[in-house]
């Protein structure tokens, strides 16, 4: 599968993961202080002597904290030992991957997308595609057995990212009265009909637009589709292009 498993790669290599975790205990003023400043307290870790140490994150990004016994000074950064290994991957990697994960779903969950599929299904699919997109139409297609019997549903975050008029087709179809239909007739004619751009796209709409876009880029995503799912055991996957292999997409 192309670019398979993408992002949970780069999460489980670099750490760069998204979102925000909430705190279930108290925070003393000087946290409360990191804390106003974007750091979410996840996971109390080994320190050097007289501070102590949290692995957390801060702007969308992993990150760990150590603070002094005295609450008058802190340090944001990666821990080395004499060894020269950096202890806070590792604790980054055990305390906050999996907290961010569920982030990343519930940003997608808010994002602006089409429904495709019945309600109640085993999967969820989120795929970012642009209306000019051969391999979104093509992904589409291919994917109806598994939408159509009940098992898949899809969900498109539409981006506008292949030409010019991308932008303008996708508040189109945002402000159809029927986004799902004329969504589907689109795919279903490979893209052939293509949709008449918007000229003046109201705010609101833009404002959804931008923030799909930038949500495909915070993900590290270049190229349509883009696809993200959960599998049967429950762990975050991705591919960026289209599949090879739909039944690891819809059934693993």
């Amino acid at each position: 599968m192309q670019n398979i498993r993408y992002l949970s790669q780069k999460i489980a290599l670099t750490l760069y993961v998204f979102g925000s975790a909430s705190t279930s205990f108290a925070l003393t003023p000087l946290q409360q202080q990191i804390a106003n400043e974007g750091f979410e307290f996840v996971k109390e870790i080994p320190a050097p002597t007289n501070m102590t140490g949290w692995a957390g994150h801060r702007d969308q990004y992993p990150a760990t904290v150590f603070i002094s016994n005295d609450q008058k000074y802190y340090i944001v950064g990666d821990l080395y030992n004499a060894k020269g290994e950096n202890l806070s991957v590792e604790a980054l990697e055990k305390h906050v991957k999996g907290a961010v994960l569920d982030d990343v779903w519930q940003s997608l969950e808010k994002s602006t997308y089409i429904q495709d599929g019945k309600k109640d299904v085993p999967r969820i699919v989120y795929v970012f595609s642009d209306p000019n997109c051969p391999y979104c139409h093509q992904f589409w297609q291919k994917a109806r057995p598994w939408v159509n019997s009940g098992k898949v549903q899809l969900r498109h975050i539409q981006v506008a990212v292949i030409r010019k008029e991308s932008r303008g087709q996708v508040a189109t179809l945002l402000t159809s009265k029927n986004p799902e239909q004329v969504f589907s007739q689109l795919n279903l004619k490979s893209g052939d009909q293509s949709l008449k751009p918007m000229q003046n796209i109201p705010a609101e709409i833009a404002k959804k637009i931008d923030a799909n876009q930038e949500l495909m880029d915070k993900y590290g995503f270049f190229a349509t589709p883009a696809v993200i799912w959960k599998d049967s055991k429950g762990e975050f996957k991705s591919a960026q292009g289209m599949p090879k292999d739909l039944k690891e997409v819809f059934e693993q």
